[in-house]
């Protein structure tokens, strides 16, 4: 399964007593493929720092980058479909770019993208992806 994991998401599966650690944990057990752009890489690596530092995110950002199921694609067309907030189409466009299968999110711009008859989308919240993995440990 291939999915493209929002920022926000990817924070709130990290820490150790998460709810939603085992979405973290299936990413390192390779139990899904992790598709980011470069766009997406350097929100994370923006937002990771302020959240754990520079120490804590370089070692996530490597282990993210060197990881069998992190797939890296650039991005050629612009979709422009999340409305509202132009910043977050790049995980709308790296999720088509990449024919993921899942758009994993919280954001109820990018949910609104469930609506969508063409390109159609296919986006989860975090609670939703975390219960359908398997269990947290």
């Amino acid at each position: 399964m291939k999915i493209v994991l929002d920022t926000n998401s990817f924070i709130s599966c990290i820490g150790k007593l998460s709810p939603y650690r085992n979405v973290f944990n299936a990413f390192l057990n390779r139990e899904y493929t992790l598709c980011v752009s470069t766009e997406i890489f350097l929100e994370y690596e923006e937002k990771f720092g302020l959240f754990w530092g520079a120490e804590v995110t370089h070692n996530l950002l490597g282990t993210i980058l060197t990881a069998e199921n992190t797939s890296l694609y650039d991005i050629f067309y612009f979709f422009h479909l999340v409305q509202g907030d132009v910043d977050d189409n790049k995980f709308a466009d790296t999720y088509l770019s990449s024919n993921a299968d899942l758009l994993i999110s919280n954001d109820r711009k990018l949910l609104a993208l469930n609506q969508n008859e063409f390109p159609p989308m296919r986006v989860m919240s975090l609670e939703d992806f975390s219960k359908q993995l398997s269990p947290r440990g």
